[in-house]
């Protein structure tokens, strides 16, 4: 069962209640399913080291949106049923470390969570066959912290306005915790993952640095550059960066010359065509940036146009 941590309305509060638990969000990044986070950075933001990622106009957009996404969703089901957008940051009663902050519960008493979201009409095939695996974690993971055998997901997509909803449940609709319930399988293996992770910040046990961009702001923002100190640094790493470094030089000057070469030779065209096959596209977009307009004018690979 949960049980109600506090309420979203200071959103200073809700920030330092999160870093106490795993959220929904967090299970994203701690199951490698995230694209702008990395386990480092997690684990340095929830120990107040690396800010939490400030507010912009992105997360507004979504924000405002939000109701919009909502009243479609009611819209598509066409019946009234009871639902509540608590506002709130719950947690599992069992495991006070799990933690998910609902978009909306469906039904008195809770059935059901349900996710609203807004996403790029770009990456619209990734919701082909579901919600992406990053959403679904998200939905799985509010599903068990509310411990409900349901969740729904509605998602319009930008700037179409194109509008879908999609159900994940349990076996049968029962919390089943069944080998044969793939929802119950995704869950044991992201309570594992959570709790291991949080066991590593008791324990006061880092993950090492990766190779994600994520880690690299993070270690910036946790070492702020001292005039005049000296720290000492270990010979190979330092060699693997300066090699790494020239190579990624020589590298950047090879691109350079070979797309020098393939415009040449595609003049005005801007599909690319190798032995009959389209494998890329010329793509130039515009932008109004500070008072500035930019133009950038690059060429895109086709997707599948690189042999296996």
């Amino acid at each position: 069962m949960p049980e109600l941590v506090c309420s979203t309305a200071d959103r200073d509060a809700w920030l330092t209640a999160r870093r106490s638990g795993v959220t929904a969000t967090d299970i994203v990044t701690i199951m490698g399913l995230s694209s702008w986070d990395s386990l480092y950075s997690l684990y340095w933001r929830k120990l107040g080291q690396v800010p939490e990622t400030p507010d912009n106009p992105r997360f507004a957009l979504g924000r405002y949106l939000e109701p919009y996404v909502q009243a479609r969703w009611i819209d598509e089901r066409l019946r009234f049923e009871f639902l509540a957008t608590p506002g709130a940051l719950y947690c599992a009663t069992s495991r006070p470390w799990q933690m998910a902050t609902p978009d909306a519960l469906l039904g008195d008493p809770v059935e059901a969570v349900v996710e609203f979201k807004t996403w790029a009409d770009a990456d619209k095939p990734s919701w082909s066959d579901g919600p992406p695996a990053a959403v679904r974690a998200q939905v799985l993971w509010q599903m068990d912290v509310m411990d409900v055998p349901v969740g729904h997901v509605g998602v319009v997509f930008l700037p179409s306005g194109e509008f879908r909803t999609y159900e994940i449940e349990h076996l049968n609709r029962v919390q089943c915790w069944s080998a044969e319930c793939d929802v119950c399988t995704d869950l044991a293996d992201m309570r594992a993952a959570g709790l291991a992770f949080w066991e590593q910040l008791q324990h006061n046990d880092p993950p090492d640095p990766d190779a994600s961009a994520a880690t690299l702001a993070a270690v910036k923002a946790r070492f702020t550059k001292r005039a005049g100190k000296r720290g000492a640094v270990d010979a190979d790493e330092w060699k693997a960066w300066d090699e790494a470094k020239i190579a990624k030089e020589v590298a950047e000057v090879r691109v350079r010359y070979h797309e020098s070469q393939i415009r040449e030779q595609l003049g005005e065209a801007d599909e690319i065509e190798v032995d009959g096959q389209l494998v890329g596209r010329r793509m130039i977009v515009r932008q109004h940036i500070k008072a500035h307009d930019r133009t950038q004018d690059y060429i895109k690979r086709t997707k599948g146009s690189t042999d296996e």
